[in-house]
């Protein structure tokens, strides 16, 4: 396939500069952690949740290196599906396409369905802002108004998600800052600081990774990104060190302001905890802070998401109809609209009652990304090996003859984790790798266009700046 026949489809558009690129980070990252683990991860962790918190952000920290060294290598649309196509493909070529396959199609499939969960959640934040509101008729309307922003353009997109990434950030920083000043000591008062042993903190880390998941949502914005490998390593490695900050300094304060059995027992878990120690002005807080979180979230869920399903499309590896980009917007429009469809169905899905099918399908989300995590790490050496000839503007750190030691082990570590995950959710993860290697085998492997490295930088360079 030639990059011309590529380029003819209309150019994406660079118009996201370092700040942008890091909103998107924390604003994606922080939505799926705060609002929607706290509760089910202190029953098990205990008064010990921040260490959890602690634990999952520098597994995903560890695992972000490899994924920036790779983007620093090839800064291109889809993330991990062109990290895997180019690292896996020096071992068999038919390997590296595969496990490209997965990767874009496990994060489409699984950040479509969650952005329909995170959906419901911002619909019911904004009913606490306007009283009267009803989250079953709201809800449908937010997933239709952030697939319209997206169509608008990725510079408007960026800006917008800046905007409500910021006011997150500061809301969860007062947060913490306030809890934690009111009982420093808190956490460590209790009369069982680890009342499930390790095994409940390791299983709370299992539940805090659902935060932790859209480790790569940046990286997916390769080439609509200004100075991409400069830009893309940094603003994903600091997006995730402010979120796992926030995220240990929130589990900290949580635990110092209420005691575990009552954020346990409540819905609401984080509105309890400020409101102990700000009584009605945190309820203003936590619902300014949770309506910015979650619709960054859903816009990073279909930010990956349509790009991922473009990157794939424009080699053919999808149906080439998702792979075409408007020349006014430059945006994959029919990658978005399909994206945005799929979060709406999964939104009407929960708005009717049954949001534990869609929570199952996120923790199968959380099996998916955590297993691709695995994999980027794997990716890491087998490039350091066999590609000697790469001069990465970003290098994995802590490395033994060009080996970065670090990585496998962070490999091993977030398969481990995934042990912690219900079974359930396994199974379907597990049934979304054989499903996609079928589709592989009967639909992407001859009519796959394979862009080769040279071809994808070409591709790559007529991406035009805004």
């Amino acid at each position: 396939m030639s990059a011309s026949s590529v380029s003819s489809t209309g150019n994406l558009r660079r118009g996201l500069g370092f700040v942008d690129l890091w909103s998107i980070g924390v604003g994606a990252l922080v939505g799926g952690g705060i609002f929607t683990v706290i509760g089910p991860a202190v029953a098990e962790a205990g008064p010990a949740l921040f260490i959890a918190f602690l634990i999952a952000g520098l597994t995903a920290l560890l695992s972000s290196m490899s994924y920036a060294e790779l983007a620093s290598n090839w800064p291109y649309q889809g993330a991990s599906y062109a990290y895997s196509k180019y690292a896996f493909s020096k071992v068999s070529p038919r390997l590296g396409k595969l496990v490209a396959l997965w990767c874009a199609g496990l994060y489409f499939l699984s950040f479509a369905f969650a952005a329909g969960a995170v959906n419901l959640g911002f619909a019911g934040y904004l009913s606490f802002i306007i009283p009267g509101l009803k989250p079953e008729l709201a809800a449908p309307f937010v997933s239709i108004a952030i697939t319209g922003l997206l169509l608008i353009g990725i510079k408007t997109t960026g800006k917008v998600n800046t905007t409500f990434s910021i006011i997150q950030v500061l809301a969860l920083l007062v947060i913490a800052i306030i809890t934690i000043s009111i009982n420093p000591t808190g956490p460590f008062e209790h009369g069982s600081f680890l009342p499930g042993g390790w095994t409940g903190v390791f299983a709370a880390t299992a539940l805090i990774a659902f935060g932790q998941m859209q480790v790569e949502a940046v990286l997916t914005l390769g080439e609509e990104a200004k100075n991409p490998r400069r830009n893309l390593p940094l603003a994903q490695i600091s997006a995730l060190v402010t979120v796992v900050i926030l995220y240990v300094a929130t589990g900290y304060g949580v635990v110092s302001s209420a005691s575990p059995a009552e954020l346990a027992a409540s819905s609401a878990p984080l509105s309890i905890a400020v409101e102990n120690v700000l009584p009605g002005i945190g309820a203003v807080l936590i619902a300014v802070a949770a309506l910015t979180a979650t619709g960054t979230s859903t816009i990073g869920c279909l930010l990956g998401s349509s790009r991922m399903l473009y990157a794939g499309a424009r080699e053919k590896a999808f149906p080439p109809i998702f792979g075409k980009v408007s020349e006014k917007t430059g945006v994959p429009t029919n990658a978005v609209i399909l994206t945005g469809i799929v979060a709406l169905l999964a939104t009407l899905v929960a708005v009717s009652g049954y949001s534990d099918a869609i929570s199952l399908l996120v923790s199968a989300a959380v099996f998916a990304n955590w297993l691709m995590m695995a994999i980027m790490n794997i990716a890491l050496v087998i490039v350091r090996v066999t590609r000697k000839d790469l001069n990465p503007s970003f290098r994995y750190p802590l490395n033994i003859k060009n080996i970065p030691v670090l990585a496998p082990i962070t490999a091993i570590a977030c398969i481990w984790i995934l042990t912690y995950i219900e079974t359930t959710a396994i199974i379907i993860g597990c049934v979304w790798l054989v499903l996609l290697t079928l589709w592989y085998f009967f639909y992407s492997e001859k009519r796959w266009e394979f862009l080769d490295e040279e071809e994808m930088e070409r591709v790559a360079s007529q991406s035009k700046e805004l």
